[in-house]
């Protein structure tokens, strides 16, 4: 497997190879409490392992379940906001072809996207575009009442049923949500709408790799199996195990401190892809929420 590598030559410029290396002791400490669990907000570290943690026969189930709400699907609309959405969009802004959604042989149903806004004249354009098409829904919310999906998830719903009937809408709908708690969960377990769980300790914006993602890349065509592979070989490269110059990381980690601890603190992340547009941001998310919060 081809594998991303990771070149800090050019920071040497700012710092010192010896200031890295300090900071090297830093990180092993940091990574040490992070893996073991035992520091501030260890309650939410479900995504550390997730990858890896995956079962052969989880992803065999996926696979089975949505084989055929694919095939009786043009579009998927994914209906969430910030990690509930930008995760999967993300992965499959990056694997689609630029112009699936213009060309005449679709092998896959394409995926759009509502309740990651509240614009009305985006959800009046896309009930024009799903009359004419045949489309499932996946509803991604951990209580089911935040505002804009909320809304967003009722108007398709009762537009699906109208078209459908309510038999043949509720097979074309799954809900990804809480457990057993929240409005969205009482919605399935009430109408017998299939459901998928998002773990207690995974927050959203890394999800990607619970149902939350891998349900509506797995009906848009993306392969699951390969996508979990890669990321659990990422994750065996970043374990604290790893000696420090090969850990991608460690060795990222402690850079940025350095350069951050030098005066240089913008950071960029830059790319000129377009397929690669919402990866930045989902990092978006990723690093300013988070570090911010």
């Amino acid at each position: 497997m081809e594998q991303i590598k990771l070149d800090i030559s050019r920071v040497y410029e700012f710092i010192s190879a010896e200031e890295i290396k300090q900071l090297s002791r830093e990180a092993q400490t940091a990574q040490q409490t992070l893996y073991k669990g035992d520091g501030q907000g260890n309650d939410y570290l479900g995504w550390l392992q997730l990858p890896s943690e995956i079962s052969d026969q989880q992803i065999k189930d996926i696979e089975s379940a949505v084989a055929g709400l694919r095939e009786k699907t043009e579009i998927l609309v994914v209906v969430g906001i910030g990690g509930s959405y930008l995760g999967a969009r993300a992965v499959n802004d990056a694997l689609a072809h630029n112009f699936s959604h213009l060309m005449k042989e679709q092998k896959a149903p394409h995926m759009l996207f509502a309740g990651q806004n509240i614009g009305e004249d985006y959800m009046h354009e896309l009930l024009e575009l799903l009359e004419e098409k045949s489309y499932s829904i996946v509803a991604i919310s951990k209580s089911g009442t935040t505002t804009e999906p909320a809304l967003a998830f009722r108007i398709l719903k009762n537009h699906l049923e109208e078209k459908l009937g309510k038999d043949e809408a509720r097979d074309r709908i799954i809900a990804v949500t809480d457990s057993s708690k929240g409005a969205l969960r009482q919605l399935a377990n009430d109408e017998g709408c299939r459901s998928y769980v998002i773990p207690d300790n995974v927050g959203g914006r890394f999800s990607v790799f619970t149902p939350v993602g891998l349900i509506p890349l797995a009906i848009c065509g993306v392969n699951i199996r390969e996508l979990v592979s890669g990321a659990s070989e990422m994750s065996r490269r970043c374990d604290p195990s790893v000696p420090f110059e090969e850990n991608p990381a460690a060795v990222y980690a402690c850079t940025r401190n350095a350069l951050y601890r030098s005066g240089k603190k913008i950071e960029l992340l830059v790319n000129y892809q377009n397929k690669l547009h919402y990866v930045a941001e989902w990092w978006k998310q990723l690093y300013g929420e988070s570090e911010g919060k």
